[in-house]
């Protein structure tokens, strides 16, 4: 099937669909009820979100000022997407966040508001369930669409702009939700540092979400061969604020050092492996040449265009 060769001939020439109108109000409302009520909860209550967590340290927790540097280059992401992306009047656009992204994004945010009630509460059980339910939903969305709606076939701008707006951020917030699942869980379970056990622990979820950022990058073993390399950086820079925090922890400190250091490099080889071209990642499936199962299967064949393509030119 020919590439699609111009954005005119994505363009849409009637209306978004009802849904999608409903869709862009939702995504419009939710980005802004959490927004302003995270920013309320950093500036106004005593004790605020950092101070909670501050005052409930766990062998997990992160330095403040990496999760603050993550969520304000999340927010501007997602501002992005629900500002700006999602009005575009491209065809193919309109589909992935129609199709593609559809409620995820509004129930994220709300789930999201839904931890931040109980956190503040300091009901840290009730809140380990919205983290779960927030990484049930982001993780859906960001392998959906990973492996769905990969762009290939499209100009580079078109393409920038679903991956800016919609891969990126699901791939953030999906791998901080795991950072966040563990922390949370300490909070709830394993609070404080009187028992070594718990120290251990922390060791294991390193070790862990070293793992998982790895298979996204290097595998695509969760995507159909599509790696992510946003993912093992998310998951990498949590793994240094953990670091940084648990820097009285020795042994822990430098295991989530080694880690995070490892995950950057193979990031960095990855990222040349394929020209310094983030696109490439997403279009280029596992190993350089296709196998013979891919070539003859039309469902993973990783050259099959984000949607079909006629669709979009006859419109």
């Amino acid at each position: 099937m020919p590439p699609v060769s111009s954005n005119s001939e994505l363009t849409s020439v009637h209306s978004p669909s009802k849904k999608l109108n409903v869709l862009r109000v939702f995504n419009v409302l939710t980005i802004l009820l959490t927004f302003f009520s995270t920013s309320y909860s950093i500036v106004f209550p005593r004790p605020n979100i950092g101070e909670i967590s501050n005052n409930n340290p766990t062998y997990f927790t992160p330095s403040l000022i990496f999760v603050g540097i993550f969520w304000f280059i999340l927010y501007i992401l997602q501002f992005g997407f629900a500002f700006y992306a999602q009005f575009s009047n491209i065809h193919i656009v309109q589909d992935v966040v129609e199709k593609g992204v559809g409620w995820w994004f509004s129930l994220s945010n709300l789930l999201t508001c839904g931890w931040l009630f109980f956190w503040m509460r300091e009901s840290f059980k009730i809140s380990e369930i919205f983290v779960l339910l927030i990484l049930i939903s982001t993780s859906i969305a960001h392998n959906w669409l990973m492996t769905k709606y990969t762009p290939n076939h499209l100009p580079t701008s078109v393409a920038n702009k679903i991956v800016k707006s919609t891969h990126i951020p699901f791939a953030m917030f999906s791998a901080f939700s795991w950072l966040s699942l563990f922390h949370n869980g300490l909070v709830a379970f394993a609070p404080g540092y009187e028992n070594d056990v718990y120290a251990n622990i922390a060791v294991s979820f390193a070790w862990f979400l070293t793992i998982v950022g790895i298979c996204w990058c290097i595998t695509g073993l969760f995507s159909n061969g599509k790696r992510d390399g946003v993912f093992g950086f998310t998951i990498a820079w949590g793994l240094l604020g953990v670091a940084i925090q648990q820097k009285k922890t020795k042994y822990l400190s430098v295991t989530c050092n080694i880690l995070a250091l490892a995950e950057f490099i193979i990031i960095f080889i990855v990222w040349k492996r394929y020209g310094g071209n983030s696109l490439e990642i997403l279009r280029t499936g596992i190993g350089s040449r296709p196998t013979r199962s891919r070539i003859t299967s039309t469902h993973d064949d990783l050259r099959e265009p984000l949607l079909p393509q006629h669709q979009e030119i006859s419109d």
